[in-house]
């Protein structure tokens, strides 16, 4: 089974994806993984980010790159050996980012439609004032995506993208462990 979680920064995403990883690989084979990866060109991409010199179609063929590398060298190895795969971010990203970003979506799916599908999608939805607060709340600060505008119109993608391919919405401003629940039922 292939499970990808999906949603603009701070929606809760990340801890739910490690959450249904913790759980899960008690009673089966498992991974969890995510985007931009480990590997050459996603730390690159990490990098481009961190200094905030983005050129938003170079980094989404980026993104496009990293990924076909992780699913063809990590995803799929890993789906035929009886593992489920979770990933904490996949294509959705790089079309909502994208567009959020003024490129053209048509262009955006195109570069991703080759990629394999998951089975569950989960699309966490949060207001972006809420994402914003616990953005701040981390060590980290904010990164170049991070402002609320470019949240708000990258959460309208999202909503439109989760509608369209039949995603699991996942209300991000709900308590973890109700989020969890409610993602455990949907797995099982």
């Amino acid at each position: 089974m292939f499970i990808s979680f999906e949603g603009i920064d701070g929606s809760g995403k990340t801890t739910q994806a490690r959450i249904l990883y913790d759980t899960l690989r008690q009673s089966r084979k498992c991974i969890l993984t995510k985007e931009p990866t480990q590997g050459d060109i996603g730390n690159f991409i990490k990098k481009l980010i961190k200094r905030k010199r983005i050129n938003p179609m170079a980094v989404q063929l980026l993104f496009a790159a990293d990924r076909a590398f992780h699913t063809e060298n990590l995803i799929k190895p890993k789906l035929k050996q009886g593992c489920t795969v979770i990933s904490d971010r996949y294509f959705f990203s790089t079309i909502a980012y994208g567009k959020a970003s003024g490129l053209d979506e048509g262009w955006l799916r195109q570069i991703n439609e080759r990629f394999i599908r998951p089975d569950i999608t989960f699309v966490f939805d949060v207001a972006p004032e809420v994402a914003m607060k616990r953005i701040a709340s981390r060590s980290k600060g904010t990164v170049y995506f991070e402002k609320l505008k470019f949240l708000q119109n990258t959460r309208k993608v999202y909503k439109k993208l989760a509608k369209e391919y039949g995603c699991r919405v996942i209300d991000g401003s709900k308590d973890i462990d109700t989020i969890k629940e409610e993602i455990l039922s949907i797995v099982k």
